[in-house]
């Protein structure tokens, strides 16, 4: 296991992902939704960041992160929360 990002790494992170993963769904999916979206944030942000958990766990985080504003801050200090627990 790699070591744990800290929330500015892990937030930079998502948002390359975000940024990539747009141009993905506009690029090759034609503008669909891509529904498995959790997935692909998961196996590139471990991708950039190394494995500081399983990209299960990384999918389901994203996933439960409701909130809708700020997403990438929220998202980040989630999952490092989450991390913290386990």
């Amino acid at each position: 296991m790699s070591s744990v990002p800290t929330v500015m790494q892990l937030q930079e992170a998502l948002l390359s992902a975000g940024k990539t993963h747009h141009e993905f769904q506009e690029n090759y999916l034609n503008g669909i939704r891509h529904e498995q979206w959790a997935m692909w944030y998961s196996a590139y942000v471990l991708g950039r960041l190394g494995n500081f958990t399983t990209a299960t766990l990384l999918t389901k985080w994203l996933q439960d992160v409701s909130e809708k504003k700020d997403w990438f801050k929220k998202a980040a200090e989630f999952v490092l929360q989450k991390l913290e627990m386990n």
